[in-house]
């Protein structure tokens, strides 16, 4: 009996998987392109269940992009944050070999989630609490490199010869470089050497 009962017992739905799959279709599709029918084929759940789950498009796209930056992209941003000895560039170079992995990775899409939503933002159909959620984590990830410099040149006695907002942007503008460059199908050792060659710019203490 206890056997017939297992046997017909449905599998427990898994939240963090059907976000994973989802991430992997928006990821692939963008946000536009992804219909509730793939969702739904995707997810292997019918479209009242995918409703009941996680609610229209938009708010499942918003909470796509939350499991991306949680379970993907920030756990490189720790060796910003941690203590340790390691010198400022060292920190940065760990952080962002760690982006490039994920943008060059086989095991998901190429590129990155953000920078692929980024550039279909300005669609009429593109949900704006999303836009909201990029915008903030782009903030947060600014606020991190800007508190890291400030505290590195302090820690120094240095003077504050380069404006630390400009060199901050510009390290993110080829975090978003290198995540194009990924998606086209440039190798992950040469966007390590692009990379290391941005590196030049940050002052030797």
């Amino acid at each position: 009996m206890d056997e017939q009962l297992k046997a017909g017992r449905k599998r427990a739905f898994d939240r963090d998987i059907a976000l994973d799959k989802a991430m992997r279709l928006f990821w692939v599709n963008g946000y536009s392109a992804t219909s509730i029918a793939n969702l739904s084929a995707e997810l292997g759940i019918n479209t009242p269940s995918l409703y009941a789950a996680f609610g229209n498009k938009e708010t499942l796209f918003k909470e796509v992009l939350a499991h991306y930056v949680e379970q993907y992209a920030a756990i490189n941003y720790h060796y910003l944050t941690e203590t340790s000895d390691a010198t400022l560039k060292q920190r940065l170079q760990a952080c962002f070999y760690g982006l490039i992995h994920l943008f060059a990775s086989s095991d998901t899409p190429r590129g990155c989630l953000l920078v692929k939503s980024v550039n279909e933002s300005d669609s009429a159909v593109f949900p704006e609490n999303a836009l909201l959620y990029m915008r903030q984590q782009g903030q947060k990830t600014k606020q991190l490199l800007m508190t890291l410099l400030e505290s590195d040149m302090h820690q120094a006695n240095c003077a504050h010869n380069q404006d630390i907002e400009t060199l901050v942007d510009y390290l993110l503008a080829v975090s978003y470089g290198l995540a194009v460059q990924a998606k086209a199908g440039q190798s992950e050792t040469a966007l390590k050497s692009v990379f290391n060659h941005a590196l030049s710019a940050i002052p030797n203490h």
